[in-house]
């Protein structure tokens, strides 16, 4: 999938989640799932970012620039957290698929919400 010719719009990114819960449903192969889950929202962070920088003069890319590093810091807290709450709640060690594909849903919605501010910003400014 070409993220950078992505639209993106709140409604694909629904369509995204949708089809990750599809792919969860199924059953099989459920860790992948969530892996590719988290591995667009990666993607389509740093193109929401980019399309939303875009639109900025450049003092407000630059308070972008520095939100963004404050948000980064926050994520990698988050994710430890993540990490740690899925160990304490005893779905298997760090290496079961279960465990595995736990974390990647939690880091993914974490990263999504993330994604959408970011839109919504896009999207208000004419």
């Amino acid at each position: 999938m070409n993220f950078s010719s992505y639209s993106q719009s709140l409604k694909e990114i629904e369509k995204i989640e949708t089809d990750h819960q599809d792919c969860l449903d199924t059953g099989i192969g459920m860790k992948n799932c969530s892996a590719e889950f988290y591995a667009i929202s990666d993607s389509l962070l740093n193109v929401a970012y980019k399309n939303l920088k875009k639109k900025l003069n450049l003092f407000e890319q630059n308070e972008l620039k520095n939100e963004q590093r404050k948000w980064l810091k926050e994520r990698d807290r988050y994710f430890v957290k993540a990490r740690n709450e899925t160990l304490d709640e005893n779905v298997g060690d760090e290496n079961s698929n279960d465990f595995k594909m736990i974390l990647y849903d939690k880091n993914a919605e974490f990263v999504f919400k993330r994604v959408k501010k970011l839109i919504n910003r896009r999207t208000k400014i004419k």
